[in-house]
């Protein structure tokens, strides 16, 4: 919720600052892109700490060799982004409808 609520105020801050005015719409456009950046991450982040794609980078560029407490650190990590990334989401959502 703190990193969401933090996007948006950075969100605000920017654009008063580059623009000089608050468009909402652009701003909406804004939270949405970036709350779908963060979905995108937050899947990148689970995906790559599943087996298959462990044994893929480990064959490819010598990472280290998949863990089942690394699974599920990137498994914790990928839901805050996932989480954060909804409420980014919404929040564009409830700045388009108003």
């Amino acid at each position: 919720m703190l990193a969401a609520l933090t996007v948006t105020f950075l969100d605000l801050t920017g654009m008063q600052l580059i623009i000089g005015t608050l468009p909402r719409t652009t701003l909406a456009l804004v939270m949405l892109m970036e709350g779908g950046f963060g979905l995108l991450a937050g899947a990148g982040i689970a995906l790559s700490s599943t087996p298959s794609i462990s044994k893929i980078g480990e064959i490819t560029i010598g990472s280290a060799t998949w863990s089942r407490e690394g699974e599920r650190h990137a498994e914790r990590v990928a839901g805050k982004w996932i989480i954060a990334s909804s409420l980014i989401i919404l929040l564009g959502f409830a700045l388009s409808l108003g």
